[in-house]
C-alpha cells in the first residue's frame, strides 16, 4: 500500500531483501535499499515506491535517519527490517508501523531448502533437507551458506555444514566490528556459544546487557537459533551453529576476553545468591570456574556433589588454597551439599580427614567450616555425643564477620549441631536447632539449604510431648512429604508404601539403595521399614540377614539409645515374621526402659505375644500400656491387636468384646485410611478381619473402607504368590482341592492316605495364610494359583 509503513523483526542476512526482490521481480515498482547508518538522504537519491530500510539499532540517529527516509520518500511503502524493536523515538515522532511481521516468516522451509538447492545444481531428498533445518535452524543466511558449501563440494555432509556455518559466523563478526548491528549482541553470541547448554534464565540474564541486545535475543529465538529442552530446563546454540562460533572466537583470540566476561557474569549471579544459575554458567569452562572456586567455595554446597567433587579435586591438584581444601572436604563427607546420597566410604573419611590435616588450623570462615567438619567424621565414626559437644561449641561461641559467607556458614553450623544432636538421642536440642538453621537459611534466601533442615526435623520431637503424639507426629510427617535429599526420598517412599501397603511400591523401595550413614539414626529407621516390609511380603529371612550385616558393618560404634532401640524393633519384627516368637519377645525385653518413650514398646509386646499364640498376655501387655493409645495410627493398632486377641480366645463374651474393637478401629481408620495396623499381623489374621468386619454395622465410609482392604488382601497375596513357597506336590494338591467334595475325595484323586492330605492341607493353608477349604480354594483363584 503506497505510503504505509511494515515492519520486519527479523536477524541480519534473514532474507527479507531477497524475498522483497522476488515480490517486485516481475512489477515496474522501483525499489531503494537504504540502512539507518545513513543520517541524511540526498536529494539526488532516486525514486522509489517501496523502500527497504535496515534500521540497525534503537539509538536517536538510528531514529533520525528512519525519519529522514520517510520525509524523502513520503508516498513510498517502507519496509523497515529491525534485529531489535521499533525505535522509541520514532513513535514520539508520531511515526508507527501499521504491520508488523516476525522474521521467522522468511526463514527456510523443507520445500525452499529443496529449491534453492536445485537452483544451486544440488540434488536433496526431503529427508536432507529437513535434517538441515534441524542443524542449523531456518535462518535464510546460514541455510543459504550451507547449500552454497554443498553445492561447491558436490554434496551436503558435514564438512559442508561446518564451511557454511562458520563462512556466515564469519560475515555475522565482520559486521558486528563494522557496527552494522549492535557489537553487544554479538559478544552476546560469543558469550552463549562458549558456555553452552543452560537454563533458560541464565540465559536471559546473559543476553540482559541492555533493552536492545534483549530485543536481538527474541528475534534470534524466532529465527530458530536455539534448540530448547523443556524436560531439562536447556537451552543452547544449535551445535553446528555454536561449533562455528566457537572456532571464531579462537581465530579472534577472544577466548580470555569471552572468558572473563563469563566469569564476570557467574561472579554476579553468585553475589545475587543463585548459586546455580552461577554455577552453571562455569560448568564447562575450567578456566572461570577455577576462579570462581577459590572465591565463592563456600557457595559450592548448592551444587550437585558430583559436579562440585570432580571440580575440587582438579582445583586442589594446581592451587593449594586452604578453601579449596576445606571444600572438597565437605564435599566428600557432608551430607548438608546438594546431591548427596547419604552414603560415606572410608576412603571418602580417609580423604577428607588427610585434606583438614594439610589444612590444619585456619582463621576466619575456613577455620569454622574445617572444624565443622572435624565434627562430622566424629559423628561419621560413632561418637555422636563428641560431634555434638564440638558443634555446640561451634554454634554458640563462633564469630562470623558480616559478609556474602556469613548466612550459609552460620546456617551450616546450626545444621551441624541438630545432625550431631539427632544421632546423639537429643531429640529436643535437634529440634532447636534445625528449626533455627531453616529460619536463618530461609531469611537469607537459601531455599534448598532450608528445606534440608525442614526435612531433618520429621525425625525430631520437642522434649515433654508424649511417645504417642511423637510417634503420630513423625508418622504424619513422613507420609506424604515431598522430599528433597536422595536419603529422605527413599525414607518417605517406603514410608508411603507402608502405609498404603502398596506392595509394588515396597518392591521398588525395597530394591533401592539402602546405605545411610549421615545422620546414622535415618539408616535405622530405614531398617526398620525395610524389615517391615520384608513381613509383608513374606521375606523376613531377608530383613533378618540385612540385620546380621548391618551389625556387622556398625560394630566398631556405639550406637545412641535411639538407635539401639529401633535396631531391637527391626530385630523384633523380622524374627516374629520368621515365625522364632520366643526370640522376638527376647529382642523387645531388651529395650531400656528409659528408651520406652521412644517407640511404641507395649505394643510391639502384645504383637509378639499374640503371632506367639498368647493372646491373653497381648490383652494384658496393652492394659498396662504406660500411655494409652488414645488417637492415631497407634489407637487403630491398638484396636485390631485387641480384636485378633478377643477373637482368638473364642468364647461368646470375648467374641463380642473383639467385635466392639475391630468396629472402633475400622471408624477411626476410615478417616486417615492407615492401612498398615490390619495387615502387620499376617495374612490369617488380616482374612479373620475381613470376614469379621462383614457382620459388623458400618456407615458408608466404613464400608468404603472395608473393600479396601479386602482389595489390599488380594494385591498382597498376588504378590507373595511367588514367595509362598508351597511345593510341586502342594500345587497339585490345591489344583485338586478346587474340584474335590471333601478330604476323603481328595485323598482318592491323589492315590494317598487322607492323612497325608490331612498334613499337606496345613501346610497349605498355612502359607496362603487362611484356616478352610473354601478361604484355600477362594485365594488360589484370586492369587492365580489356579484358574
Amino acid at each position: 500500500m503506497p505510503g504505509a509503513t511494515v515492519l520486519v523483526t527479523a536477524q541480519h542476512k534473514s532474507g527479507v531483501a531477497s524475498s522483497v526482490r522476488e515480490w517486485l521481480a516481475d512489477t515496474e515498482q522501483r525499489l531503494v535499499v537504504w540502512s539507518s547508518n545513513r543520517l541524511e538522504v540526498p536529494e539526488n537519491a532516486p525514486e522509489a515506491d517501496v523502500v527497504l530500510l535496515e534500521i540497525e539499532g534503537m539509538r536517536t540517529d538510528h531514529a533520525t535517519a528512519t525519519l529522514a527516509v520517510r520525509r524523502r520518500w513520503p508516498n513510498s511503502t517502507l519496509i523497515a527490517v529491525s534485529s531489535t524493536q521499533w525505535p522509541p523515538e520514532l513513535l514520539d515522532a508520531g511515526l508507527r508501523p501499521e504491520r508488523v511481521f516476525s522474521g521467522a516468516m522468511f526463514g527456510f522451509t523443507a520445500d525452499e531448502v529443496l529449491d534453492r538447492a536445485d537452483q544451486l545444481g544440488l540434488s536433496l531428498s526431503w529427508d536432507e533437507a529437513t535434517a538441515l533445518l534441524d542443524r542449523v535452524g531456518t535462518h535464510a543466511g546460514f541455510v543459504d551458506a550451507v547449500l552454497r558449501a554443498a553445492a561447491a563440494r558436490g554434496s551436503l555432509d558435514d564438512e559442508a555444514v561446518r564451511a557454511g556455518c562458520h563462512e556466515q559466523a564469519a560475515h555475522f563478526a565482520g559486521s558486528a566490528a563494522a557496527g552494522v548491528f549492535r557489537p553487544n549482541g554479538w559478544h552476546a553470541v560469543l558469550v552463549t556459544a562458549r558456555i553452552g547448554p543452560m537454563p533458560r534464565r541464565t540465559l536471559l540474564a546473559v543476553w540482559g546487557r541492555d533493552e536492545v541486545v534483549r530485543a536481538a535475543l527474541d528475534n534470534i529465538m524466532q529465527s530458530g537459533f536455539f534448540i530448547e529442552d523443556v524436560e531439562r530446563d536447556r537451552i543452547e546454540l544449535r551445535p553446528a551453529i555454536r561449533a562455528a562460533v566457537v572456532e571464531r572466537i579462537t581465530r579472534e583470540a577472544r577466548l580470555d576476553d569471552v572468558d572473563e566476561a563469563i566469569a564476570d557474569l557467574a561472579a554476579k549471579l553468585l553475589d545475587a545468591g543463585h548459586a546455580g544459575d552461577g554455577w552453571a554458567v562455569v560448568a564447562e569452562l575450567p578456566g572461570p570456574r577455577a576462579r570462581m572456586l577459590t572465591r565463592y567455595w563456600w557457595q559450592l554446597g548448592e551444587v550437585d556433589v558430583s559436579l562440585a567433587r570432580p571440580w575440587l579435586e582438579q582445583a586442589v591438584q594446581r592451587d593449594p588454597a586452604p578453601a579449596l581444601r576445606v571444600a572438597l572436604a565437605r564435599a566428600l563427607v557432608s551430607v548438608t551439599s546438594a546431591g548427596h546420597s547419604g552414603c560415606v566410604p572410608t576412603a571418602d573419611r580417609h580423604a577428607a580427614r588427610a585434606l583438614l590435616d594439610e589444612v590444619g588450623e585456619q582463621p576466619g570462615e575456613v577455620g569454622i567450616v574445617a572444624a565443622l567438619l572435624r565434627g562430622v567424621l566424629l559423628r561419621l565414626e560413632g561418637r555422636a555425643h563428641e560431634a555434638l559437644d564440638l558443634h555446640e561449641e561451634i554454634a554458640n561461641t563462633s564469630d562470623i564477620a558480616d559478609g556474602p559467607a556469613a548466612s550459609t556458614i552460620r546456617a551450616n553450623m546450626l545444621l551441624q549441631a541438630g545432625l550431631s544432636a539427632l544421632d546423639a538421642s537429643r531429640s529436643d536440642v535437634s529440634a532447636a536447632r534445625l528449626s533455627a538453621a531453616a529460619s536463618l537459611a530461609h531469611a537469607a534466601g537459601h531455599e534448598r539449604f532450608a528445606r534440608f533442615a525442614h526435612e531433618l526435623m520429621l525425625f525430631t520431637a520437642p522434649e515433654g510431648v508424649p511417645m504417642t503424639s511423637g510417634f503420630q507426629a513423625r508418622l504424619d510427617n513422613l507420609v506424604g512429604a515431598q522430599a528433597l535429599s536422595r536419603p529422605m526420598r527413599d525414607v518417605v517412599a517406603l514410608a508411603n508404601a507402608l502405609y498404603a501397603v502398596d506392595p509394588t511400591a515396597m518392591r521398588d523401595a525395597l530394591a533401592g539403595p539402602d546405605s545411610i550413614d549421615d545422620p546414622r539414626v535415618m539408616a535405622h529407621v530405614s531398617l526398620v521399614l525395610r524389615t517391615i516390609a520384608h513381613g509383608l511380603l513374606g521375606t523376613s529371612e531377608l530383613a533378618l540377614r540385612s540385620i546380621d550385616l548391618f551389625e556387622q558393618e556398625n560394630g566398631a560404634a556405639a550406637p545412641a539409645l535411639n538407635q539401639r532401640v529401633i535396631l531391637a524393633w527391626a530385630r523384633a519384627e523380622a524374627l516374629a515374621g520368621d515365625g522364632r516368637y520366643e526370640a522376638a519377645f527376647e529382642a523387645i525385653s531388651r529395650i531400656p526402659e528409659a528408651a520406652a518413650r521412644l517407640v511404641p514398646v507395649d505394643l510391639l509386646r502384645a504383637r509378639t505375644h499374640l503371632r506367639g499364640g498368647e493372646p491373653e498376655r497381648a490383652i494384658a501387655s496393652l492394659a498396662s500400656a504406660a500411655e494409652p493409645h488414645g488417637s492415631g495410627v497407634l489407637a487403630v493398632w491398638s484396636h485390631i491387636v485387641l480384636f485378633l486377641a478377643y477373637h482368638a480366645i473364642g468364647s461368646e463374651s470375648s467374641l463380642d468384646v473383639g467385635r466392639q474393637h475391630l468396629q472402633v478401629a475400622i471408624v477411626a481408620a476410615a478417616r486417615s485410611r492407615p492401612l498398615l495396623p490390619f495387615a502387620a499381623q499376617g495374612m490369617g489374621a488380616l482374612n479373620t478381619t475381613i470376614a469379621e468386619a462383614g457382620g459388623l454395622a458400618l456407615d458408608p465410609a466404613g464400608s468404603r473402607f472395608v473393600r479396601e482392604l479386602a482389595h489390599m488382601r488380594d494385591e498382597l497375596q498376588r504378590a507373595t504368590s511367588s514367595t509362598l513357597a508351597l511345593s510341586d506336590r502342594e500345587r497339585t494338591v490345591l489344583r485338586a482341592l478346587v474340584v474335590a467334595d471333601s478330604t476323603r475325595d481328595l485323598a482318592a484323586r491323589l492315590h494317598v492316605s487322607p492323612n497325608t492330605i490331612k498334613t499337606q492341607l496345613r501346610s497349605i493353608y498355612r502359607k496362603l495364610g487362611v484356616s478352610s477349604w473354601a478361604d484355600a480354594v477362594a485365594t488360589a483363584r484370586r492369587v492365580g494359583l489356579v484358574e
